[in-house]
């Protein structure tokens, strides 16, 4: 039933998102009273093109005065400069001269008059004529840098509704910013990474007859494999995009793919969080309620993910859907610490209670250095890689910071990877020895109660498996 219900949830999401991707992206306002959007943000290299196309344009009242144009700022260095809230701080210009009785327009102000002088931005008038407009930028060595437009209405009591087509192009027909443009490679090195780790994980669990194979490491083996498709896949699609030939339906797909990438790898980690395999063959009701949660947040996050980066710059979609992402992501890292933390509690509470100190002990503090490295994990990728965005130039702005979070993904699943690779002595299946079974049968069910011994639901039993069962059959 839970299946079902996820099946059903990514089918209705993914009509929503096939709705958003199903056009080449542009920016399309109806009815819109905002006072400054910003429309595009790119980082141009000399010989750049940057043209604006402006279709279906309509005003709600023709005869309001004031003016309308495109601010244009060039050469930024880095993605947040001194200017990076403009938008914002237009809108709350604008608020103050209207307490205080004024309509004076943003594009008149002093600093901009300075700006436009000394070459910094350019403003691009509209003049609509058959509701339409268009203009073409070429851009000089002087002016390489992140470009920042802006779309400005002067209008006290007029809406806006229209249809706006950007087309941004660096030198070599690359339709890639210029922080953007190694990405394929970064995805490529990434993806043959992932791919030998596919491989030695496999010859884990095809030759190595001695050791005890759960299904969880096939799980893992099939997300690593999947990490490696996926990669793969975010390469092609910039190569195909630096190259103007990215498709919509090639778009679906690529997000349908990373979204199942996503559910699985969450899936594996709170299922190893919880200790599901290797240290109870069940998930207890309170495992499956985390899951239940997880699973949809996982996927609100995909679809989140998608429509923030394909949505034209300016929707309200972007906007809302780049809001609610960092809060869905925090959520999900939360969940997981948190299971991880339940899982080590349980343990330490069984270590003094079933004579198995130090077994117990073992797997006590491995789960207490997989809860460090997630929260590191976690540090790194949510928080260090955000700084590094917004203080790196605009040439290494994205590649950087995604080949940062790349590596450090790449050494979080290496981790889990070495601590539940499947071996004889692995301290997670670690179980004593043929002489301890016979002096000490009792134990070969151990019981982690959590709550008071009328109560079994809340208990976690842990079950030794037996080396002489993985071992091959005599011949």
């Amino acid at each position: 039933m839970h299946t079902l219900r996820i099946l059903l949830l990514l089918l209705c999401c993914y009509n929503y998102i096939s709705s958003i991707l199903a056009i080449v992206p542009e920016l399309v306002l109806t009815h819109d009273d905002r006072k400054a959007i910003q429309v595009a943000s790119f980082g141009f290299l000399a010989g750049g093109q940057l043209s604006l196309n402006l279709q279906d344009f309509d005003l709600s009242d023709p005869q309001d005065p004031g003016r309308m144009a495109f601010y244009i700022r060039k050469d930024r260095r880095t993605l947040y400069d001194e200017e990076e809230n403009e938008e914002n701080s237009i809108e709350d210009d604008n608020k103050k001269k209207k307490e205080n009785g004024r309509n004076e327009c943003f594009l008149d102000n002093s600093h901009v008059k300075d700006e436009v002088d000394d070459g910094i931005s350019v403003i691009e008038e509209i003049s609509i004529q058959n509701n339409a407009w268009q203009t073409s930028l070429r851009v000089e060595p002087q002016e390489e840098g992140l470009w920042q437009v802006l779309f400005i209405s002067c209008k006290q009591q007029s809406t806006v509704s229209f249809r706006l087509s950007i087309e941004q192009v660096n030198p070599g027909n690359n339709h890639l910013s210029a922080g953007d443009t190694p990405l394929p490679t970064v995805y490529t090195y990434s993806s043959i990474a992932y791919l030998i780790a596919a491989i030695y994980w496999l010859g884990l669990l095809v030759f190595r007859k001695e050791t005890r194979v759960f299904r969880a490491h096939w799980l893992m083996f099939i997300l690593v494999l999947c990490m490696n498709i996926d990669k793969a896949l975010h390469a092609a699609k910039f190569h195909y995009k630096r190259r103007g030939l990215l498709t919509e339906g090639w778009q679906i797909g690529f997000y349908v793919f990373a979204s199942v990438k996503g559910i699985l790898s969450i899936l594996i980690i709170v299922l190893l969080a919880s200790g599901w395999m290797f240290i109870k063959p069940f998930l207890s009701a309170k495992d499956k309620r985390v899951i239940s949660v997880v699973v949809p947040l996982q996927v609100l996050a995909n679809i989140a993910s998608a429509i923030g980066s394909e949505a034209a710059i300016g929707s309200t979609d972007r906007s809302f859907w780049n809001m609610i992402l960092p809060i869905i992501d925090l959520a999900g890292c939360c969940i997981v610490l948190w299971t991880i933390l339940q899982t080590r509690k349980h343990l330490g509470a069984g270590s003094s209670a079933d004579g198995k100190e130090a077994d117990i002990l073992n797997k006590y503090k491995l789960w207490s250095s997989f809860y460090i490295v997630t929260l590191v994990y976690v540090y790194v990728t949510r928080i260090i890689v955000q700084l590094l965005q917004a203080s790196l130039p605009f040439r290494y702005v994205n590649w950087l910071g995604e080949a940062v979070n790349e590596f450090a993904t790449f050494l979080f699943y290496i981790f889990i990877g070495y601590k539940f690779r499947p071996y004889p002595n692995n301290p997670y299946t670690q179980v004593p020895g043929e002489e301890e079974n016979g002096q000490n049968n009792e134990t070969n069910d151990i019981e982690l109660r959590i709550g008071g011994p009328e109560d079994n639901n809340g208990a976690m039993r842990l079950y030794p498996v037996s080396r002489a069962r993985s071992s091959p059959p005599p011949k």
